[in-house]
């Protein structure tokens, strides 16, 4: 396990989750994730901690809320779900407060993710129905969690195996990006258009959010990287090497002050349609 000194953010109360966490039947991995993982964080930033399983021996839930009990400030989580309670792509966790952290325990099937992984390094890319994430849960999320997160725990390297299939980033997934958000975008657009001229905001508003969410998929696989959270993937877009002259000012401008006058929703539509021709012209690698 890495030295509590060399951890990322609040190295003590990472060290202290890890090793309780570790203690689990079944744990065969253990990651901190979000932007304290990447770098980013804000002082108020959250913890978030992922709880990889085998799912043939996988933790009783209440040993996990009895670790989480442990760890937390009061000795009761915030809340929790139990496996598969949040859906199958989100399946369980717990909501706790660590060291006045707030802090989030997501359980992850280490089986599923890794066939999830695989198809991601062969260019197999889903998106399902999911509550708390608009454009949905791209599936290539497991692959950037193994890929960007920080490693805590990983006792038979298999944490660490999975980050090899997609680091480098597949050059076959890049294709894949591309073709499949690069051409969702474009047909959000248009899709766009008819409910623009008669005024439906609410209409334009969905798709329009839709085109930069797989807009922001294609920037990051140019830079070789995984999105891992639709919230905050603009910013970081604009701020990768390669972004689309003036990404974020662009993409915010045309989303700015949307009404239910059809001018107005026209004129969002064509500025979101000059930065996705852009988009499309690129070429070339990585």
């Amino acid at each position: 396990m890495p030295d509590p000194t060399e951890l990322p953010g609040p190295a003590a109360t990472v060290g202290r989750i890890r090793d309780r966490l570790a203690r689990l039947p079944g744990i065969t991995g253990i990651a901190l994730g979000g932007s304290r993982a990447r770098g980013v964080a804000r002082p108020d930033s959250d913890l978030d901690i992922g709880l990889y399983y085998d799912p043939a021996a996988r933790p009783g839930f209440g040993l996990v809320l009895a670790a989480a009990a442990d760890l937390d400030d009061r000795g009761t989580p915030a809340g929790h779900g139990s496996y598969g309670a949040w859906g199958p792509w989100i399946n369980g966790g717990v909501w706790l407060t660590v060291d006045g952290i707030k802090t989030d325990i997501l359980l992850r099937d280490h089986d599923r993710v890794e066939t999830v992984v695989r198809e991601a390094s062969e260019g197999r890319i889903t998106v399902d129905y999911q509550p708390g994430h608009p454009h949905g849960f791209v599936s290539t999320i497991y692959a950037g969690e193994v890929r960007h997160n920080v490693v805590l725990y990983d006792p038979k390297g298999r944490l660490a195996a999975l980050r090899a299939l997609v680091d480098p980033y597949p050059a076959v997934l890049l294709d894949a990006v591309r073709a499949r958000f690069g051409w969702e975008a474009g047909f959000s657009l248009d899709n766009a258009a008819f409910p623009a001229r008669r005024g439906d905001l609410t209409q334009v508003t969905g798709l329009l959010y839709r085109t930069v969410a797989c807009m922001n998929q294609v920037v990051f696989a140019y830079n070789g990287r995984l999105v891992l959270n639709e919230k905050g993937a603009l910013a970081e877009a604009a701020a990768l090497p390669r972004t689309p002259d003036r990404y974020r000012e662009r993409v915010e401008a045309a989303l700015t002050g949307l009404s239910p006058e059809p001018r107005v929703l026209r004129a969002a539509v064509d500025g979101l349609r000059e930065v996705h021709d852009e988009l499309s012209s690129w070429t070339g690698p990585r």
